[in-house]
């Protein structure tokens, strides 16, 4: 409401100041309009027409108070004389369509209280804007050659100073959807493996991982930095490259089975929910800003899939693989405007301890978009 109120007010004032044939510039700084004329000797008059059009929407703006509190003044009326029907009353199904009255205009009487409490600091903030014109235009400090332009218009606006007086608030960045590639390292952070692990070896081109992350809560300890945690969800794909199947032998141990054949799909899906913990900070440059974020990133499964087609026969098997249900890892993003990249590792091993080869997965991307 305060909002709609200041900006009405701010666009009568500007439309004011375009009438006039010799305005050159206006800003708003500190929540002040200044008119700044192209001659001097007509100061005085555009000072006076400043006020008097900052005058006139005061009015209009006591105008709409009033009739706030008259209707405010009616609602309570009624109120009254809804309670007083109440305690007259010994009809039940009369008394619970009252009380649903009764609610509507306690509840009708609360968002005018609220409107009368924004006009009334609406009107309080316009008389001082009233006030303090004279003395805010012999303090501004304007630069010859603005003098020399006619027909400019400049708006120039402090964002840490407005009618609610908070700073710039804190914006982190994990909300968007992500795109990379997937891939895993052994306990030595290598991606080749030993013969006895050959068949667990990726395509990374084709191991693809995709991420939505649709939920974002941001805990600024500033401006620029803070903590950034949200909810996310993410499928890896992995392609594998050799000839293989995996199976899982007598001893319930995940293995890759060698099974020459034509080979269109061999891969596994896994599907996790996601809840990051990263902290952010952000450099402010050109008026946008790059950022950094690292901390942990806690998955819960919710489907693995392993898929292959061989031969032209497909086969589709929903199993858990040995993988954990749970797993957590590191994360670091870097941006900047529609440049956006992440890096991931896990620290929880992709199979159960002794179940499988200790494999690490990694993925790199980039943000497609961020919202």
């Amino acid at each position: 409401m305060k909002k709609i109120l200041i900006s009405i007010i701010l666009l009568m004032i500007l439309n004011h100041a375009w009438g006039q044939k010799d305005t050159t510039i206006i800003k708003l700084k500190d929540k002040k309009v200044i008119i700044i004329e192209e001659k001097q000797e007509k100061q005085n008059q555009d000072l006076q027409l400043q006020k008097e059009s900052l005058e006139q929407n005061k009015k209009e703006l006591e105008t709409i108070l009033e009739n706030v509190q008259k209707q405010k003044n009616t609602n309570e009326q009624e109120l009254e004389e809804l309670q007083k029907q109440m305690e007259e009353l010994n009809d039940d199904e009369m008394l619970i369509k009252l009380e649903e009255q009764l609610k509507q205009q306690q509840k009708s009487t609360k968002e005018l209280e609220k409107q009368q409490e924004a006009l009334e600091r609406a009107i309080e903030e316009l008389q001082k804007e009233i006030e303090n014109t004279q003395d805010e235009f012999e303090n501004f400090d304007w630069d010859d050659d603005e003098d020399e332009c006619s027909d400019v218009v400049n708006i120039e606006i402090d964002n840490r100073a407005n009618f609610s007086k908070r700073h710039k608030s804190f914006n982190g960045h994990w909300e968007g959807f992500e795109v990379g590639l997937d891939n895993w390292v052994n306990n030595d952070f290598k991606f080749a493996l030993n013969d006895e692990n050959r068949g667990f070896e990726l395509v990374p081109e084709k191991s693809w991982v995709f991420s939505l992350n649709f939920l974002e809560l941001d805990i600024p300890f500033g401006e620029y930095n803070g903590l950034v945690t949200g909810v996310g969800t993410t499928w890896n794909l992995y392609r594998f490259r050799e000839e293989v199947i995996l199976s899982e032998d007598t001893d319930g141990v995940i293995i890759a089975d060698p099974h020459p054949g034509d080979y269109d799909k061999n891969k596994l899906m896994l599907w996790y929910m996601n809840v990051p913990l990263l902290y952010e900070f952000q450099i402010p440059v050109n008026r946008d800003e790059v950022h950094f974020s690292f901390g942990v990133l806690g998955s819960l499964k919710l489907m693995s899939k392993y898929t292959t087609k061989i031969d032209g026969s497909k086969t589709k098997d929903k199993s858990d693989f040995q993988i954990p249900g749970f797993k957590y890892g590191l994360t670091f993003r870097v941006g900047y405007k529609f440049i956006n990249l992440f890096a991931n590792y896990d620290m929880t091993p992709l199979f159960k301890e002794n179940r499988g080869p200790e494999l690490y997965p990694v993925s790199v991307g980039f943000v497609l978009s961020d919202w």
